[in-house]
């Protein structure tokens, strides 16, 4: 807000009455105010960017939002938050996710924060169209891009693991292959704790046996 307008709605908030446009006649007012910022504003007001007066006279109760990175515990009531919403908006029947992809928003960043996920759940119900979950194929391209699994070890009891899947979905792919790690860790890799990683994980258990032999292909360090 330009300094000459903050100036005004501190008449505002001081005097409590407005006049319309054009007019002459004061109108009282009784307004209670909600201001946001993402502006760190005792900077600008040492800078001469915003009035000192207002910046006091707005700072009476303030209330810090961490942003979302740093309050994990919410994202995933945001999620079901906006999985009502927009199978609602969408005329579809109530979407769920399946938990390596929610695993995956836990674990994404989220620069953009609330927004950005809702934008992530809303472009993820259109992807998958007549699916009833949405995996981690529904998922926007800058999530695995941009995400803090990436170029991490894999492990499976205590050994580790590098190196790619070479195609073109292989980080997508690798996410998998960390998950299914991390299955086996959990149950085991006896034939019980196989099955069992596999029904966590919501795969069949060939689809299992699938990924252990891209895992054994890969170097042990």
């Amino acid at each position: 807000m330009p300094l000459h307008l903050q100036s005004k709605l501190l008449r505002v908030l001081e005097n409590r009455v407005i006049e319309r446009v054009g007019g002459i006649e004061q109108i009282s007012i009784d307004v209670r105010i909600i201001a946001a910022t993402n502006r760190n504003l005792e900077e600008m007001v040492e800078n001469h960017e915003f009035r000192d007066d207002l910046y006091y006279r707005l700072s009476v109760i303030p209330v810090f939002i961490p942003p979302l990175r740093e309050r994990k515990e919410d994202i995933p009531i945001l999620i079901d938050h906006f999985l009502v919403k927009y199978s609602s908006h969408m005329g579809r029947s109530l979407q769920k996710i399946d938990p390596q992809a929610q695993k995956m928003l836990l674990h994404y960043s989220w620069p953009g924060n609330i927004r950005e996920l809702q934008n992530t759940i809303e472009y993820a119900i259109n992807m998958s169209e007549d699916d009833q979950v949405i995996g981690m194929e529904h998922l926007p391209n800058r999530l695995f891009r941009n995400s803090s699994t990436d170029n991490k070890p894999l492990q499976i009891n205590g050994n580790l693991f590098k190196g790619t899947i070479p195609n073109q979905q292989g980080k997508l792919k690798n996410m998998e292959i960390e998950a299914v790690c991390q299955a086996l860790e959990k149950f085991g890799t006896t034939t019980e704790g196989k099955e069992q990683a596999a029904k966590y994980l919501g795969i069949s258990i060939a689809t299992l046996y699938r990924r252990l032999k891209e895992i054994n292909s890969l170097k042990v360090l």
